[in-house]
């Protein structure tokens, strides 16, 4: 029975304080990349092509704006997408504001209601700017990729076409299935 489903935005928090930092051309410290590249959802979405190097060297060089040679997939797409928001840290503020006040409570008994046999007690939801996919599933955690949330019309967060909340549940369904 899935007793919690909480929302872990220690990526998006930091990555915040690095676009304004950027945008004010004030340096950070190179152990922050590091940090930024240890943290819990960052070290799911590693792999051989986008490692803690990568991420360190991608916001080093966005830093110091320099161009990215010699880099992998992953990483210029990572590259790509922190430019566009250091670019525009309003639009990142205001893509953040919606995760912030995203409240998952509920999804917990509808989750349980539709996967009563689930053998998960605790799912953590990361919300992480990311290089290549809308999503990932790793055991009891789901890490959503920051860069896929735009807003409709009506000024509504959405991922896919989907309300931010609902995109969530539907990911999450997935995730216990897979488990």
């Amino acid at each position: 029975m899935i007793k919690s489903v909480t929302i872990n935005l220690e990526v998006i928090e930091s990555m915040l304080y690095y676009w304004s930092t950027v945008v004010d051309r004030e340096k950070v410290n190179e152990s922050f990349f590091v940090d930024v590249a240890n943290m819990e959802a960052m070290k799911l979405v590693q792999s051989p092509e986008f490692t803690e190097e990568s991420i360190r060297k991608v916001l080093s060089s966005i830093q110091n704006r320099e161009l990215l040679s010699a880099a992998t997939k992953p990483e210029k797409r990572f590259w790509s997408k922190n430019m566009w928001i250091a670019e525009d840290v309003s639009l990142a503020t205001k893509m953040a504001q919606p995760v912030k006040v995203l409240n998952v409570d509920d999804l917990v008994e509808k989750l349980n209601e539709k996967y009563p046999n689930s053998n998960l007690e605790k799912i953590t939801v990361h919300i992480a700017p990311l290089h290549l996919d809308p999503y990932y599933i790793f055991g009891d955690a789901l890490v959503i990729n920051f860069f896929t949330i735009y807003f409709d019309e009506n000024d509504n967060a959405v991922v896919d076409g989907k309300p931010l909340k609902d995109y969530v549940f539907e990911r999450l369904c997935e995730l216990v299935e897979k488990n």
